[in-house]
């Protein structure tokens, strides 16, 4: 059973939208999250042979297969309607693959490049730049973050903010970042 997005709800699917409609064509494609993904792995200059480009090209993939198995699509394109009724309907569907976790936990192994179990505020800020945005910004999303204040995020803290980001209250959820939304 379909149910309508929350106001706050559609608004931070809607801004997701914005973000991964990377070339301005009004609809979400595969093409879009492959340009993300792109962008990861140019970015930390990883190989496609990689686990962690691999994890993060996966979860991304399913994340997309999920979105269309939950969309009213004809073809494999979601305008924004499409994408955020796809979206709110996937996030909570637990019957298959959870994508919040599923791209979070991925991320998080792409943002943890010393393998040390947590991101660093220079990890953090190093991902921020990747996608384009300033490095103040990055360092305050990453004090949001860190929930513990121990001047790491652990995977505990960033899987859910992605948690919280999807269904929280507050609209300008540090977590949005695990969807390429800073």
């Amino acid at each position: 059973m379909e149910t309508a997005p929350a106001a706050p709800i559609t608004e931070r699917f809607g801004q997701l939208f914005d973000t991964l409609d990377s070339d301005g064509d009004g609809a979400i494609t595969w093409e879009d999250y492959q340009r993300l993904v792109n962008r990861y792995t140019s970015g930390y200059s990883l190989d496609a042979a990689d686990r962690r480009a691999q994890a993060v090209h996966a979860s991304y993939q399913m994340l997309w297969l999920e979105l269309l198995r939950h969309s009213s699509a004809p073809e494999a394109r979601l305008d924004r309607d499409m994408f955020v009724r796809a979206m709110h309907s996937a996030s909570e569907d637990r019957s298959r693959f959870n994508m919040t976790e599923g791209v979070a936990e991925a991320v998080f192994d792409l943002l943890d490049t010393d393998d040390g179990g947590s991101v660093s505020e220079a990890e953090y800020v190093r991902y921020a730049e990747i996608l384009g945005v300033a490095s103040e910004t990055a360092r305050e999303r990453f004090r949001g973050l860190d929930t513990d204040s121990d001047g790491f995020v652990n995977r505990e803290e960033f899987v859910l903010s992605s948690r919280e980001y999807l269904f929280g209250d507050d609209p300008d959820s540090p977590g949005g970042f695990v969807f390429g939304v800073i």
